[in-house]
């Protein structure tokens, strides 16, 4: 499975995990950030479109093994 589901979540490590709780202001979480709506959109709808696609990958692979088991 990709990383497609990821793309705009905070990714931290256990140790920033643990400081953050002792940072008052909020800004210990850094987002992936695009330079307008419209890019970010793109990236999200092209990252779904990954997904999607190797999902199918994944099937037709599947399938192909159980239609040789099946022979």
């Amino acid at each position: 499975m990709g990383n497609y589901t990821t793309y705009l979540t905070a990714k931290s490590s256990f140790l920033t995990g643990a400081a953050s709780a002792f940072n008052l202001a909020g800004n210990f979480y850094p987002y992936n950030t695009s330079a307008t709506p419209e890019e970010a959109d793109a990236r999200a709808m092209r990252a779904d479109m990954m997904a999607v696609g190797e999902d199918f990958n994944d099937l037709k692979a599947k399938e192909g093994r159980v239609t040789e088991n099946k022979d």
